[in-house]
């Protein structure tokens, strides 16, 4: 576990002592969970094969040239390094 520093409001810190109190709870714990929870808020989990498939819809978008190349994965070391193509 890592250990950090924050400032926070008075209020904040009022509430805090309030709620771990009510709920039984030593104030580490409460800012633990209010933490988690207000990432999960703010920036979701989501599996791989989900940003994946956004991934693939966001490159959809970008704007490209009907000339590139359509063979760049089969041909990599083409593009990159000037060898044979596999295809030829």
């Amino acid at each position: 576990m890592q250990r950090i520093s924050v400032h926070i409001t008075d209020e904040a810190k009022q509430r805090i002592d309030l709620v771990a109190k009510a709920k039984n709870k030593v104030e580490s714990e409460l800012i633990r969970e209010a933490i988690d929870i207000g990432l999960n808020i703010i920036s979701p989990k989501s599996n791989s094969a989900k940003e994946l498939l956004n991934l693939a819809k966001m490159a959809k978008g970008l704007p490209h040239d009907p000339k590139d190349p359509t063979d760049v994965s089969n041909n990599l070391d083409y593009y990159a390094w000037g060898e044979s193509k596999k295809d030829e």
